[in-house]
């Protein structure tokens, strides 16, 4: 049991370092939006560039952090089943979900994605119009590392699951510490 709650802490790491650079991303983001919107009002120098910007910050940051959503037990759940449901019958749901949905779609997803990131870099991809900014295919990386990052999370609270079962004494739920 030690051993899958160090797993299940080793996989979250990546998941809580990528919230954490995320919560910068955040400070960034909100830095470039002022400059733009300033800019625009204010000195006529708003660009499509920094609009661009906006957009793959605020996509990198959704992407990025969707492992440590799934860690921290943010994500939308339908609530109104579950509630009346058994710890046990909930934690077996966990599992099979997991299992069976979030690491299957999330590998194709890093499948399908890094095949997509490779075909922009191949292409040189940029913005429609050569107006906007250039190297698509770093925006688009993030897409299977989001994924892969997704499937850590996934990992980690399925091994809490499977303790929270096994010794109910160690671990209420499986996304708690």
């Amino acid at each position: 049991m030690n051993t899958l709650l160090r797993l299940s802490d080793f996989l979250a790491l990546p998941c809580r370092l990528a919230a954490r650079l995320c919560g910068w991303l955040l400070l960034v983001l909100a830095a470039v939006i002022l400059y733009d919107v300033v800019g625009r009002r204010f000195f006529s120098t708003g660009s499509f560039k920094l609009q661009e910007l906006e957009w793959h910050i605020h996509g990198t940051i959704a992407l990025l952090c969707f492992g440590w959503t799934y860690l921290a037990d943010a994500h939308v759940r339908i609530d109104i089943f579950s509630s009346n449901m058994r710890h046990n019958t909930r934690l077996w749901i966990e599992i099979v979900a997991i299992v069976a949905f979030l690491i299957p779609f999330m590998v194709l997803l890093t499948w399908f994605g890094t095949d997509f990131v490779l075909r922009s870099f191949e292409r040189g991809e940029g913005s429609p119009g050569g107006i906007g900014l250039p190297n698509r295919w770093i925006v688009k990386s993030v897409i299977p590392l989001g994924a892969m990052l997704t499937i850590s999370g996934g990992l980690a609270v399925l091994f809490k699951a499977i303790v929270a079962l096994r010794r109910p004494d160690i671990l209420r739920t499986p996304w708690e510490d």
